[in-house]
C-alpha cells in the first residue's frame, strides 16, 4: 500500500509541500553572496611560478606561470611516496645499498648495509627529505632507481600530467628532471587522498631508531610552514641549487582545504610567506557549507493501518560543500519511488542532490528511518479495534 509523502525541507521562503508518491521533486537554492564577504584579488607573488587549488573540487583559484616546466628538487619525493605506499608493506625491511649510502645529502646519515623499514624510510624521506631514503625506496619498489624511475614516468602518464619528466627519485639537479606547478598540484591531491601519506607529511617531528646505533635521530619537519600555523596539513618542500626554494603546502581551516604550489623562490622565507599567503587566500574564496546533518528527516508518511505509525525518510550522511564565492547551488529533494510497505530500515527512497550551473556537485540518500510489515488483513483488524478503543476514550 502506498503512502503520499509530505517534504520537510523545503524552498527558502517557502512553506513545506505535499507531494506525489514517485519522481517527486522540491528545490531550494543556496547563493554564496549571501553568506558574506569574500576576499577580492589574490596577494602579489615575487616567486616565478605558483598556484592555488581547492582540493575538494579541483578548481584553480590562483596562477602565475602554472604550466611553465621548471626544475622541482625534493618536491619529486611526493611521486617516490606514493608509489613505494601503492607497492610496499609498511613493515618490509631494506637492506642499504652502497648506491644509496653516497646519495649526496646535507647531512648524511645512512650506511651501507644499515637496515630500516619502508615506513621509517618513508618518514626520514618526507619529514627529513632524505636524498638517499628515496633511492633505497626506489630500489626496494623497483629493483634499481633507473627502473623505478620508469614507474614514476608511467604514474605521471596515467595520473594527466603531462608537463612532467623524471630522472631520479629524489629531485637532486639532473637534466630532464622537471615538472610545473600545475602539474605537482593535480599530483599532490592525488597522494593526499592516501591516509598514510597525508599522516607522515603532516608529522612535524619524527624519531629514527636504527639498529647499531646508541642513539636516536630527531628529525623536523623541513616545510617551516608548518611550525607558523596548526592548520598546515602537509606537504614537501624542495631546495637545490637549480631550483632554488619550492613548496608544495596544504591547509585545512573551516572545514575548507586548499593546496598551493611554489616553485623557484631564491628566497626560503619569502617562499613560506608567499606559500601562506597563497592558501589563506584560498580559505577567503570559500565557506563551508552544511546543507543537511545525518540523520534529518527530509520526508514523512502516514504508515497505513498504523496509528501514530509514521514512515521519515532521513538523510544517509551529512550533505556538505565547498561553495565558492559565485556558486548558485540549488538542492533538489527527489523521492523516485512510491513509499510501500514493507518497508525496511535503511531503504532507499530517494535524494536531495546539489547542482551548479547544471552540474551534480554533491548528493546524499534519502532512506527510511523504521521498519515496517506489510499489511496483512489481521493489521487492519487490529487497526480497527485500536480506533475504536480510542472513540471511547475520547481520544481522536
Amino acid at each position: 500500500m502506498a503512502a503520499t509523502l509530505t517534504v520537510l525541507v523545503g524552498p527558502a521562503g517557502g512553506a513545506a509541500s505535499t507531494m506525489p508518491t514517485a519522481a517527486a521533486t522540491d528545490v531550494f537554492i543556496v547563493r554564496a553572496a549571501d553568506l558574506g564577504d569574500f576576499a577580492a584579488r589574490p596577494p602579489s607573488l615575487t616567486s616565478p611560478a605558483a598556484i592555488v587549488v581547492n582540493m575538494t573540487t579541483g578548481r584553480v583559484l590562483y596562477s602565475k606561470k602554472a604550466d611553465v616546466k621548471r626544475p622541482m628538487a625534493s618536491t619529486t619525493k611526493i611521486m617516490t611516496a606514493i608509489l613505494c605506499l601503492e607497492s610496499l608493506p609498511l613493515d618490509k625491511p631494506v637492506n642499504i645499498s652502497e648506491k644509496a649510502a653516497q646519495t649526496p645529502e646535507v647531512k648524511a646519515f645512512l650506511k651501507e648495509g644499515d637496515v630500516l623499514t619502508v615506513e621509517q624510510l618513508l618518514y626520514s624521506m618526507l619529514v627529513h627529505s632524505s636524498n638517499a631514503s628515496a633511492v633505497a625506496l626506489a630500489e626496494a619498489a623497483a629493483g634499481t632507481s633507473e627502473a623505478f624511475v620508469e614507474r614514476m614516468n608511467a604514474k605521471a602518464s596515467e595520473l594527466g600530467l603531462k608537463n612532467t619528466h623524471f630522472v631520479n627519485p629524489n629531485g637532486l639537479d639532473a637534466s630532464g628532471h622537471y615538472s610545473t606547478a600545475s602539474d605537482m598540484a593535480k599530483l599532490a591531491i592525488y597522494a593526499m587522498k592516501n591516509a598514510q601519506f597525508r599522516k607522515i607529511v603532516g608529522t612535524r617531528s619524527y624519531t629514527l631508531a636504527i639498529a647499531g646505533r646508541s642513539q636516536p635521530l630527531v628529525f623536523e619537519n623541513t616545510n617551516k610552514l608548518m611550525l607558523s600555523a596548526d592548520w598546515v596539513t602537509g606537504v614537501k618542500t624542495g631546495l637545490t641549487p637549480r631550483a632554488d626554494q619550492c613548496l608544495v603546502a596544504s591547509g585545512v581551516k573551516n572545514g575548507v582545504s586548499i593546496l598551493s604550489v611554489v616553485l623557484g623562490q631564491p628566497s626560503s622565507s619569502i617562499c613560506w610567506d608567499e606559500s601562506r599567503a597563497l592558501l589563506e587566500y584560498g580559505f577567503s574564496q570559500y565557506r563551508h557549507v552544511t546543507f543537511l546533518d545525518e540523520g534529518v528527516a527530509v520526508a514523512q508518511a502516514e504508515v497505513p493501518f498504523q496509528l501514530d505509525g509514521r514512515i521519515q525518510l532521513i538523510t544517509e550522511k551529512k550533505l556538505e560543500m565547498d561553495l565558492y564565492k559565485d556558486d548558485d547551488v540549488m538542492a533538489s529533494v527527489r523521492v523516485d519511488r512510491q513509499l510501500t510497505l514493507p518497508v525496511q530500515t535503511g531503504e532507499r527512497f530517494g535524494q536531495v542532490i546539489l547542482t551548479n550551473n547544471g552540474k551534480t556537485v554533491g548528493a546524499v540518500d534519502l532512506v527510511a528511518d523504521e521498519s515496517y510489515a506489510r499489511t496483512t488483513l489481521g493489521t487492519k483488524i487490529s487497526y480497527a479495534w485500536d480506533r475504536f478503543a480510542r472513540w471511547l476514550g475520547g481520544v481522536f
